[in-house]
């Protein structure tokens, strides 16, 4: 094997390993990568740049997302599962620590950046690990930024010698930073590179995310035309088209091929659990037992297959609402609007017959498919929490729906549970999302007719729909916002889509937002699951608190998380988030 194999194989290594953070500017983890010989090796620079994926990447950006979705109605938490239900439900404190001080990671991006401006690298290879520094820099601070607003800039390695006390910039200054870093790698990257490595394309794809959120906080239409005019440096690539929904989720080997993926995050099955994985996270875990499930459920609902999972979150009836029906005369419409709603002798033909298709990847239903069982989510279900009238005992080991609905997309069903090891792909960025930022910005830019091609994309390709978005003003936005929703669902895109539309209609990111911003409805109250009879014919919609006892309770101060108070309070040049101080 020559040496550039061995250093693609510890980049695979790399990629599959999740790395903890060290302590604030702590430098004695880093050390050893600082010397002459990593700096002076192109493969070795490389292998470094490979763990700042896997920091970055793998930490912020992928098993991450699926766990925002609990901040939104999207998700209920189940019983054993406790993220974000304090956040949601208004019991979040100046003392928690919502990802605040990546430190560590910027320290180590800028220990790469200098070595490599300073190295002997030709130029090529300069462009390229420079380009995925930047990206990566600019990656983890927009992380930052769409949490707390302005951060502490660091650009530059800091020694125990320096003034470490830094205060917070501006968030225009904030955004621009990052932007800047992402027009920089756009320039040095290419537009080919070895799969789960930036390219051109991946730059120009966070630049429009970036730059949506930073227009809608800061208010300012500049940063949406930089949405236009970088979805159009991307599309003009033409490396990049739409592919089939569930190819992009629900199979390891259709996802690592797929031509809608911009930018993927790949943990190969040598060195990757199935239990850091959403199979495990996300499936159900029953057995035909009676510690697991009623008696009766066994004798009229029984399993083919046993299923460990941990069921840590089940979708609710407020997501499932949002994905549209075909009716009888060819129409979409919401599904009880439909004449199916109305003439269906049974749940299915009333609710789950001619749906999106993208509600078939990503929503299990009572009646379908999952694994190689038949699930129930009705009364006695063999997937269903007895809180709803189900036959997964809550006194037991067992772990079901208690919304009445199972996640499929994200899970592997063709994967076999008792197993230790799997690979797994994560979307990082992806075309489908592309287009819908494009579309948002034309809207935004009063140009209607362009945000209903992009809105029709995705609907037409991922949603199977014949007919194209055709309504205008406030119904196209509606039509806009749940599209996106079904489109994104469970990638971390729906709260900060929400807190950026409740800065669209406030005007910005006030200094008295607090007071005086949007309050977002869709992120306050109750959530919604359904309850189904024995027989699967009739349905009632039951209203649902959290885990916790709560309904879900926003307030505008939550349009930016707190900086946590041990910060605070080791900083005097920190400034704390409005509305945070108690």
């Amino acid at each position: 094997m020559n040496m550039k194999k061995i250093y693609k194989y510890i980049l695979l290594s790399i990629l599959c390993c999740n790395f903890s953070c060290s302590d604030v500017l702590d430098t004695k983890p880093l050390d050893k990568y600082t010397g002459e010989t990593i700096w002076s090796d192109f493969n070795m620079a490389e292998g470094y740049i490979f763990t700042l994926y896997s920091k970055v990447i793998n930490n912020l950006y992928t098993t991450n997302v699926f766990n925002e979705e609990c901040l939104t109605k999207n998700a209920r938490n189940n019983k054993s599962n406790s993220n974000y239900v304090n956040e949601k439900t208004g019991l979040l404190t100046q003392y928690n620590d919502e990802g605040w001080g990546k430190w560590d990671v910027i320290r180590a991006i800028n220990i790469a950046i200098e070595n490599i401006e300073n190295s002997t690298f030709n130029e090529s290879q300069k462009s390229i690990l420079l380009g995925e520094c930047l990206f990566l820099r600019a990656a983890t601070n927009f992380y930052l930024v769409k949490r707390f607003g302005g951060i502490q800039i660091i650009k530059s390695v800091l020694e125990p010698t320096d003034n470490l006390l830094i205060a917070r910039s501006s968030l225009q200054d904030s955004y621009e930073y990052l932007l800047d870093d992402l027009k920089t790698a756009s320039n040095l990257l290419p537009e080919i590179n070895d799969r789960g490595r930036v390219t051109k394309g991946a730059a120009y794809a966070l630049i429009m995310r970036v730059a949506l959120q930073g227009g809608a906080y800061l208010n300012d239409n500049s940063y949406y035309q930089k949405v236009i005019q970088y979805g159009n440096s991307l599309f003009s690539l033409e490396k990049y088209s739409l592919d089939d929904y569930e190819n992009l989720f629900n199979s390891y080997n259709s996802a690592i091929n797929s031509t809608e993926n911009i930018l993927i995050s790949e943990r190969l099955e040598l060195n990757n659990e199935v239990s850091n994985t959403p199979i495990r996270i996300l499936t159900p875990g029953v057995s035909n037992t009676e510690s697991m499930l009623n008696k009766m459920t066994i004798e009229l609902f029984p399993l083919v297959q046993q299923m460990d999972g941990w069921c840590q979150y089940s979708p609710t009836q407020d997501l499932v609402d949002d994905y549209l029906v075909t009716d009888e005369d060819g129409k979409e419409k919401l599904w009880n609007e439909t004449s199916l709603h109305e003439k269906g002798k049974n749940v299915y033909e009333k609710m789950y017959k001619n749906r999106d298709l993208r509600f078939y990847a990503s929503v299990a239903y009572d009646s379908c498919k999952y694994y190689t069982n038949t699930i129930f989510t009705r009364e006695y279900g063999n997937v269903s929490d007895e809180s709803i009238g189900g036959g997964v005992r809550t006194a037991g080991l067992g772990k079901g729906t208690d919304t009445g609905y199972l996640f499929a997309k994200g899970v592997y069903q063709d994967k076999n549970l008792t197993d230790i090891y799997t690979s797994y792909c994560y979307s990082v960025l992806r075309l489908g999302e592309a287009y819908l930022n494009y579309a948002e910005a034309s809207l935004l830019l009063g140009d209607e007719d362009t945000a209903r091609k992009y809105i029709t994309l995705t609907y037409q390709k991922h949603g199977g729909f014949n007919n194209s978005i055709t309504s205008s003003g406030e119904e196209l936005r509606q039509a806009y916002k749940r599209e996106r929703n079904v489109e994104l669902a469970l990638e971390g895109d729906r709260y900060w889509s929400l807190l950026r539309w409740g800065m669209q209609k406030s005007g910005g990111l006030k200094p008295d937002y607090v007071s005086s911003a949007f309050s977002i409805p869709e992120l306050n109250g109750e959530i919604n699951g359904i309850m189904i009879d024995i027989e699967g014919e009739n349905y009632s919609i039951v209203a649902l608190k959290e885990t916790n006892g709560l309904e879900l309770s926003f307030s505008p101060r939550r349009y930016l998380f707190p900086i946590p108070y041990s910060d605070i309070s080791a900083n005097d040049a920190l400034i704390q988030n409005s509305g945070w101080d108690n």
